[in-house]
């Protein structure tokens, strides 16, 4: 069993992304939003924010997908859809994809 972390830095092709993985039979997944701390750390964090965010604020958030999977070809064959697709997946300023071996799993 091997873990995936999926850091989507634009979330504009989140549906791609997630289509790719349905594609290779990587079911299960979770998805959240998270703050790029290269961008907060240079800002100071206000104590209160609002409930819309600024356009400046969306660029600061990605989303995260997490997934346990069977074999390493499925990460391969959801990395080659993704590129079929017309992302560039190589340039860094669309996905980051990482995985690793899981040890335990309960």
């Amino acid at each position: 069993m091997y873990f995936l972390y999926i850091k989507i830095i634009n979330k504009d092709y989140k549906e791609n992304i997630v289509l790719a993985l349905e594609g290779v039979g990587i079911d299960k997944a979770s998805y959240f939003e998270a703050r790029n701390l290269d961008k907060d750390l240079s800002d100071e964090i206000p104590l209160f924010r609002g409930f819309f965010l600024s356009e400046e604020e969306k660029h600061k958030s990605v989303g995260v997908i997490t997934a346990l999977y069977e074999n390493k070809s499925q990460v391969n064959e959801f990395l080659n859809l993704l590129e079929a697709s017309g992302l560039d997946i190589k340039s860094g300023e669309v996905v980051r994809v990482a995985t690793w071996e899981a040890e335990q799993i309960i």
